[in-house]
């Protein structure tokens, strides 16, 4: 075993509780001997009219757990069993577990249970790494875990849990203010769900009404300024028959990152009824029901620093000091100026840093004012209007660029000047070794620890409300008990951002002049923010969510003891006692989600003025200036400000330029204008061309629009109804020796759904989603079985201090039967999971001991492929490249085969799109018969159907190039459709993964009032293989992308020799599926192999400091696999740099020390108080962890880690 935690940190955690315990206590005769649960004893003496001894039913647990050691659990088998009796692998959380360590929810929780993982500041992985990719940083990396922060988790490396309440599946995230236990199940058990996450369940239990009048009061103060109350109040009205419950609870925790925070206020309510008019000796009811309602209002804090735009730059030797001009900054395929440093670039960044049609506004981060708005329009100047196309046609901002352009261009520049690809940055050029953009590592040039970078520009949002009402009926003395549940769940929530829509990055503004005039004009205006940092965005993104769950569950247990037949006989025992149980439910969800822009401008404007078409084109940009220039620096030091001010794009006059005629009839549009181009010669054009002959910028005013008045941008709704059959057996054999179970159940999913569809006039998508057929109806079956083997009491009975051992075996399957579509268009399989465990459990020293070890192997097959995106930050050209090749090639086709004379006119204007083909005639045609042939047979028409694309590939095979697409509209990419989904259902990349190896356990009590609990976990986690259906379309891909004249196809204009298509195809697609083939068989992302855990709490009983607690808890993880070598290998033909799985990168162990300090006093007979103080993470700063390297082993990308944290709490009890 190779876990080597921090001898210091051990031994000082050991030394404190052993000198604690020896000097505090006085001195204590251990005795060894039965445990309190295992002993009888009389009530308490004081109010014991309401207290009642009750018979648990099998679909209960004992709330009365012995410190961190439950004794049984409904998460083996859905009634409740013995922990001893579970072959399954089930970890039991109990209160006083929660408690010592101060935990009130899921994030809490899973970094401390087995083989368990969560993200988040306090979390132990990101959630957003791709296997060989890093973070897709171009996208919304930390989108789902700022919506629904419980929700990125992993259980054995593989995918997320389940979250379940009271055993239904859930939405809610579940705080501790109500709950009971919970129980983690890992792996797959349709004992438990047959339809559900084949990594197993988080599942808690919520509070019961109980028949003793108590109640407690607490209150928290924490790190930055956190505070939280809570309420619990249980009333019996009816001894032993009637008592309620209710708790209330309202959280505010703040952050270090400023302005984030979470506020959550529940309200939760139990009842108990056990009425004694229906009661006789043989039979009994029993209904309960409890509801909740709640909300939370956050702006969660990043643990992503933003991308690193800036340092590469400022120290490197090649960079100018007074930035670049624009207007004859010319680039190459490289995507910079050869002249410039490498770590430049132009135009825009994901469309959203330009200056370009659409409304950009310019802001000041630190002070919110908004300095400037404008937009260039259609009709302004550009540096090719004036003579010099042939130096520059850049109208484009000129910026910095992160690590993985600086590493393109040096490979391209070193490509060029030796004529082969061994350098520095192999394989970057054609994309087939991932160099990734870092983040940001120095907290001097901006402060990502104690500043969120959105600041008040984002939120998110959740309500719910949740009933539950069980009746159970008892009948002939327990033999036959009878459960009906019905469950409700109304649950929403949401989020809004500027910078939403991908990872916030930081960049300098290189522009030496204004976009406005060209620098060889009079007009032009030097920009005064040159060198100025940048954080940009777009309209910002809101997307809300809501869903509804109603279960329906009936469930009878019934049991057969050979005992009850003859007490005494030896074959009674042997028969033993056998348990069957049966379930039938249906459980029906339906869901909707919506997306819309935060803002836009009013669409006339846009539509007059923004070259748009639709409504839909009433977007806006903005960008804001985090300090001044940083030209001449390092970088260091600048302490930039994030955005301090709400951004709110209002009515404001656009700069606009206006091509009206100004200057009369005293100038003759014909007459000479000369000029002098940027390299000193003189250029002789018309006064039509001169600017100072229009009126030129003008501020026109302008009225944005909020939220939803912009109509939607996407939607979809989905209904799923599950009907389930099950049964159960479990026996308890030769004198509870032998306990084996089998279950088998039967899940029919009938499931529909649609996206929202788009109005192609507006460009706006409508919320009738037209859900009129009966859906696609799936069935699955599933079968788990196990055994539990215990030492014959003959045998244990002879063994000292009530030693046991026990032997397991388990075997778990369950499916998901969820309708989804591959890349290719074709329905995938259900997602199934199964699982194989074996395992050895030492009970000793009358139960004080209890010590399990399970070997597992788990498999995960048809997964959603790897957290963040498998292709990496392109891999949403999966269906839009198709829709941008035939397109961009039957605009410039059509231009070449009927002439320029014979197209619309503005396709004609448009010669930058298709003088390539003009250039090319012969190749033109190859590709033309490429796209009738290869092209039409790889994409049918139904291809294109099923995604709700516009393309017509009858026009296609008929060569008729104008009339492509279906509305008859002119072939631009743009007007090319693709809706990215099928039937509702965004297309995935489906993989099979396998999890394998040991998971310990252990809870100790070497003295009543010493609790110690040990975790640790060996485990292996990767991919086996990815989706046939994936690696069949992107291998028919390449054949037409690299081996056809379809890669011949310019890309937005742009022709090479080599093919811009095939280069397109290259980097974006072919070389990101490489990775993940080369991968095949590589570890999980950030998985650790081994992991261990130690928590230990010790309570005072006696001497001077009778009433004190102490405790402690220790993580350690080693380290795990954050990237990959390079090796050369043959593809297509072609050698190419790929990554290398036998040269993996590692990234380093964490440890952590975790301490608390309580003391508990009895203020009157009737009032206890306690008082707590915890210390998470002791003597750590905050700082960044690695999750991603790069190919030469230097750090890529971290996560932002909290560091010390504490919690103070006061408790009243009554």
């Amino acid at each position: 075993m190779k876990i080597r935690p921090s001898k210091k940190s051990m031994l000082t955690l050991y030394a404190a509780l052993a000198y604690a315990a020896s000097t505090l206590s006085g001195q204590e005769t251990t005795k060894v001997g039965p445990t309190p649960s295992e002993v009888s004893s009389n009530p308490a003496s004081g109010d014991t009219s309401d207290e009642q001894v009750l018979v648990l039913d099998p679909f209960s647990v004992s709330t009365e757990q012995e410190g961190y050691r439950a004794t049984d659990t409904l998460g083996g088998a859905r009634v409740r069993t013995k922990l001893a009796d579970t072959p399954s692998a089930v970890s039991v959380i109990t209160p006083q577990f929660l408690k010592d360590v101060g935990i009130t929810n899921a994030q809490d929780l899973l970094i401390y249970t087995t083989n368990t993982e969560i993200a988040g500041l306090n979390g132990n992985f990101s959630g957003a790494v791709s296997r060989g990719a890093g973070i897709s940083i171009s996208g919304s990396a930390e989108g789902a875990r700022l919506a629904q922060p419980t929700a990125v988790n992993r259980s054995r490396g593989l995918t997320n849990m389940d979250n379940t309440r009271n055993y239904f599946q859930s939405d809610i995230p579940w705080d501790s203010f109500n709950i009971s236990r919970v129980d983690i199940s890992r792996g797959p058990n349709s004992f438990l769900f047959g339809v559900g996450s084949p990594s197993g369940i988080a599942n808690v239990s919520t509070v019961d009404a109980t028949y003793k009048n108590e109640g407690n009061v607490e209150f928290h103060y924490g790190s930055f300024g956190t505070t939280r109350e809570s309420l619990d109040i249980n009333k019996v009205l009816i001894p032993s028959q009637l008592a309620v419950r209710l708790d209330m609870v309202n959280d505010d925790t703040q952050f270090r990152q400023k302005p984030a925070f979470n506020h959550s206020k529940r309200v939760y309510g139990a009842v108990r009824f056990d009425p004694k008019i229906f009661a006789t000796e043989s039979s009994r009811l029993k209904i309960q029901a409890n509801f909740e309602s709640g909300r939370a209002n956050s702006n969660e804090p990043r643990t992503l620093p933003p991308v690193d735009y800036v340092t590469g730059y400022l120290n490197d030797p090649r960079a100018s000091a007074t930035g670049y001009n624009p207007w004859t900054y010319k680039f190459n395929d490289s995507g910079g100026d050869p002249t410039a440093s490498y770590w430049t670039s132009n135009g825009s960044i994901a469309n959203q840093y330009q200056w370009g049609s659409g409304a950009q506004y310019f802001w000041d981060a630190k002070t919110g004012a908004l300095l400037k708005a404008g937009q260039s329009g259609w009709t302004a100047p550009t540096s090719a209007s004036y003579g010099s196309g042939d130096v520059s046609s850049n109208i484009y901002h000129v910026h910095t660029m992160g690590y993985q352009q600086f590493a393109k261009a040096s490979n391209y520049a070193y490509i060029q000047a030796n004529g082969v690809d061994d350098g520095e940055f192999k394989g970057a050029y054609k994309g087939t070794v991932n160099y990734q953009d870092k983040t940001l590592s120095d907290r001097t040039v901006f402060d990502y620890v104690n500043n969120l970078i959105d600041g008040p520009n984002k939120r998110e949002w959740k309500r719910w409300n949740a009933y539950n009402v069980s009746l159970v009926e008892s009948l002939f003395n327990e033999k036959l008990v009878i459960q009906a549940v019905v469950d409700h769940q109304e649950y929403d929530d949401g989020q809004e951002g500027l910078l939403n829509s991908r990872t916030p990055a930081i960049l300098l503004d290189l522009d030496s002049y204004l976009l406005t005039y060209p620098s060889w004009l009079p007009e032009a205006q030097t920009n005064p923010n040159v060198g100025r940092p940048v954080v940009f965005g777009d309209y910002g993104s809101g997307k809300s969510n809501y869903s509804t769950r109603d279960s329906y569950q009936l469930t009878a247990a019934t049991n057969l003891d050979f005992k009850d037949l003859a007490p005494s006989s030896t074959w009674a025992k042997i028969l033993g006692r056998h348990e069957i149980t049966g379930l039938g439910g249906s459980y029906t969800k339906a869901e909707e989600s919506r997306a819309y822009k935060m803002y836009g401008v009013d669409p006339t404007w846009a539509l007059s003025y923004g070259g748009g078409s639709k409504l839909s084109d009433n977007g806006i940009n903005w960008l804001a200036y985090m300090g001044p220039s940083m030209l001449g620096t390092s970088g260091s030091g600048a302490f930039l400000s994030g955005l301090t001010t709400s951004i709110n794009p209002t009515t404001y006059p656009l700069t606009s330029y206006v091509k009206s005629w100004k200057a009369g009839t005293s100038v003759d549009p014909a007459a000479v204008w000369n000029i002098t181009l940027p390299n000193g010669t003189p250029k002789a054009l018309t006064q039509a061309d001169n600017p100072a002959n229009y009126i030129g910028y003008y501020g026109l005013p302008t009225n944005v629009r909020s939220s939803t008045e912009n109509g939607y941008t996407g939607g979809s709704k989905r209904e799923q109804r599950i009907t389930s059959k099950a049964i159960l057996y479990q026996g308890h054999i030769w004198d509870d020796t032998i306990i084996p179970s089998f279950g088998w159940r039967k899940d029919t999913t009938r499931q529909r759904g649609n996206t929202a569809p788009l109005d192609s006039t507006t460009g706006i998508y409508s919320i009738d989603y037209k859900l009129t057929d009966s859906g696609i109806k799936s069935t699955t079956t599933s079968k788990s079985y196990g055994v539990a083997v215990h030492l014959p009491k003959s045998i244990k009975d002879r063994l000292p201090e009530g030693t046991d051992v026990s032997l397991y075996y388990f075997h778990g399957a369950n499916e998901t039967p969820k309708v989804r579509y591959g890349i290719d268009g074709s329905q995938l399989p259900n997602e199934t999971g199964k699982t194989n465990e074996y395992a050895v459990q030492v009970d000793a020293f009358h139960n004080r001991l209890s010590l399990r070890l399970t070997k597992f192997k788990t498999e995960n097959s048809n997964a959603q492929a790897s957290y963040g995106q498998p292709l990496g930050t392109n891999g949403w050209m999966i269906d839009s490249l198709p829709v941008w090749t035939v397109t961009m090639a039957a605009s410039a086709l059509a231009v070449q085969e009927y002439g320029v004379d014979n197209v619309p006119k503005d396709l004609a204007d448009a010669k930058w799109l298709w003088q390539w083909a003009v250039d090319h005639p012969d190749v033109a045609q190859q590709i033309a018969t490429s796209l009738k042939t290869d092209f039409a047979a790889m994409f049918p028409q139904s291809y294109w159907d099923q995604y709700g694309s516009n393309v017509d590939m009858t026009a296609v095979k008929n060569g008729d190039w104008l009339h492509v697409l279906k509305d008859n509209s002119i072939p631009w990419p743009w007007n090319g459709k693709a809706e990215h989904s099928i039937h509702g259902q965004t297309p995935i990349i489906d993989q099979n993964l396998a999890s394998e190896g040991y998971e310990l356990e252990a809870t100790v009590r070497p003295l009543k009032n010493w609790d110690v609990k040990i975790t640790g976990s060996k485990t292996n986690a990767y991919q086996t293989s990815l989706g046939a259906a994936a690696s069949n379309y992107l291998n028919n891909m390449a054949k037409l992308w690299i081996d056809s004249p379809i890669g011949k196809v310019a890309n937005w204009g742009g022709y090479t020799d080599y093919g811009a298509q095939k280069q397109n195809f290259m980097q974006n697609l072919w070389a990101p599926y490489l990775t993940q083939v080369a991968l095949t068989g590589s570890d999980q992302p950030e998985v650790k192999k081994w992991k261990f855990n130690i928590v230990t709490n010790y309570k005072f009983d006696r001497g001077i400091a009778k009433g004190f607690k102490i405790g402690a808890a220790y993580r350690w993880e080693d380290k795990a696999i954050l990237g990959y070598g390079t090796h050369l290998a043959t593809v297509y033909g072609e050698s190419a740099w790929i990554a290398d799985v036998n040269q993996p990168l590692y990234g380093p162990t964490e440890e952590h020390v975790d301490i608390w300090f309580g003391y508990e006093h009895k203020l009157t007979t009737t009032i206890t108080w306690a008082i707590q103080l915890n210390i998470r993470n002791i003597k750590e700063h905050a700082g960044l962890v690695p999750v991603s390297l790069e190919p030469d082993g230097t750090v890529a990308q971290s996560r932002i880690k909290q560091g010390q944290t504490y919690d103070l709490s006061m408790k009243f009890m009554f």
